[in-house]
């Protein structure tokens, strides 16, 4: 079963073209030349990523934290890599991107990327103000929610996009001794509870 599986992803990552981007992204990686075991890595903007190696069969193999303050694009040689199947990682504030590579035969071949948003609304309690920060929450409508302690609902509202990324709540003329935040997106659900007294 092992080696289907294996064999599948060989024969997967043959039909998928050498050059892979990551859609709606300024990260991206991709094959130097087609019989050369190096891939390069570009940063169309300042960033902070961590870029990981990952052997399907020892684990975590390479790992480097980059910051940059322009855009930059650096080669990795993986001539001491042995033939094999890999992942590369590629994970910033907003966004975890996987490539899967494949070296046969001094041939490197590199999948199209899987992208994972993040979901992380930051709430922040100041005085008489929660505001919530949602600029790390995917692209698509969001539902905000808000709850008091007895679970009567004090707000409800629906963001159509990212437009309103920042939303501030007065709390200064509530009674409630604590509130709930619901936040919704289409495959994630966030709660935090914000005690006010």
């Amino acid at each position: 079963m092992k080696n289907l599986l294996k064999n599948s992803l060989i024969l997967a990552l043959v039909l998928i073209s050498s050059i892979a981007f990551a859609d709606d992204a300024n990260i991206s990686v991709k094959v130097k030349a087609e019989n050369e075991k190096s891939i390069i890595f570009s940063l169309d903007q300042a960033e902070k990523i961590n870029l990981s190696i990952y052997s399907l069969n020892d684990g975590i193999i390479y790992e480097q934290n980059i910051k940059t303050d322009k855009a930059t694009t650096k080669t990795y040689n993986l001539e001491a890599f042995p033939d094999g199947n890999y992942i590369i990682k590629l994970e910033n504030e907003e966004k975890l991107i996987e490539y899967q590579v494949n070296i046969f035969k001094g041939k490197t071949l590199i999948s199209e990327p899987i992208v994972t948003e993040f979901f992380k609304p930051i709430l922040v309690k100041d005085e008489d103000f929660i505001t919530i920060d949602m600029k790390y929450v995917p692209h698509g409508e969001v539902e905000v929610k808000v709850f008091n302690e007895y679970n009567d609902e004090m707000y409800a509202k629906s963001f159509a996009s990212k437009v309103n990324a920042v939303k501030k709540f007065n709390i200064s003329k509530t009674d409630a001794k604590q509130l709930t935040f619901l936040i919704r997106s289409k495959n994630h659900e966030f709660i935090e509870t914000v005690v006010l007294r």
